[in-house]
This record gives structure tokens, sequence and C-alpha cells, in this order.
């Protein structure tokens, strides 16, 4: 999806599905949103993460050592993806601050050597993207709307904004009980 001259991301969609509080007809009616996480599938833990591995690939994310800067964005990425994975959401809003840190670092970096900032700023959106949901399911709303509209300025065609937009939006996101990720189709 996302690529430039020097290095490359690999960007791979993980489907948040959203478990909802729900009885009887409300549950057999209700569409469930999702939410979406955002991985490097070429990233440290990032195969591992879409294999639905969550306890492995964080191991293999945090005993890695980045190689370059951009991995070290990439790293940070695939952390807060595992972290949120696995419901550690004190551990993954530390680790996605790590990696809008990190994005916008390469943007600035990339601007610096007269690369294209197009693709920079899908990284940083990714990032912010992927904060948002952590903010979601600590139902902080507010952190999440803010987020995503950072997201949707840098990247305004990217679809795991518009989908992640769409289910802050839904009334059903707002009852979110737990989160199960599993690789989009």
């Amino acid at each position: 999806m996302f690529s430039h001259n020097r290095h490359t991301r690999s960007v791979a969609l993980l489907a948040a599905s959203v478990a909802l509080i729900a009885t009887g007809a409300q549950a057999t009616q209700a569409v469930r949103p999702k939410l979406v996480l955002t991985a490097y599938s070429n990233g440290v833990g990032g195969e591992t993460l879409l294999k639905g591995n969550y306890s492995q690939a964080l191991t293999e994310i945090q005993h890695a050592r980045p190689q370059w800067m951009i991995a070290a964005s990439a790293k940070a990425t695939n952390l807060c993806v595992a972290y949120t994975a696995m419901k550690q959401l004190t551990e993954a809003k530390a680790a996605c601050d790590s990696a809008v840190k990190q994005a916008k670092y390469d943007r600035m970096s990339a601007s610096r050597f007269s690369l294209s900032t197009k693709y920079e700023n899908g990284y940083v959106a990714i990032a912010y993207a992927n904060r948002a949901v952590v903010h979601m399911l600590s139902k902080d709303e507010a952190s999440a709307k803010a987020d995503l509209e950072k997201a949707k300025a840098l990247a305004p065609e990217a679809d795991f904004v518009a989908r992640n937009v769409a289910a802050v939006d839904s009334k059903l996101a707002r009852t979110i009980a737990q989160v199960e990720v599993s690789p989009s189709r």
C-alpha cells in the first residue's frame, strides 16, 4: 500500500471485530462496526501478527533491534498492534505514542532528503489511526476522534482511516466490551 524508493514498508490491516453488549433482538439486528489496526507485515513481528500469534509477535518485536530508522517506526507500530491485540492497553498507548513520534521523525527526515512526503504522511496516519483504536478501547472517544482527524488530514483516502471513522461514529462502537483481532480479508 505505501512504499518509497529507499526502504519499503508493507502494510497489512488487522480488523478488530468489536464484541458488543447486546441481548436478544439487538444482537441479531446489530451490524458490528470494525475498528482496524494496521501493522507492517514486513516489519519485525509482522508475519507473526498476521498469523494471530500475538504473544510470539510481542516477544519478536521486543527483542529485535532495528537496522535503520524506518525499521524503528515499523517496530513501534507493530508493538502498538501487538499490545492492543493482547488487550494490554496501558502498554499499547505507550507504544502507539512512540509510533506516532517515530513516524513524524521519519517524515521530517524524508523531507530533508527531498523524498516524497506522501508516503511518510501515510505512515504517520497509520500511527494515529492505531492510537485511535487504543483510545476507543480505553473509552476515550474524544482522543480517538482527535487522532482520526489527524490521520484523515494526512491520508484522506486511506481505507483504514475511513473504517475507523465509521466505527467510532457508530452508536454501536460506544458499547465496546472487548476486541478480537484477526487478519482482514
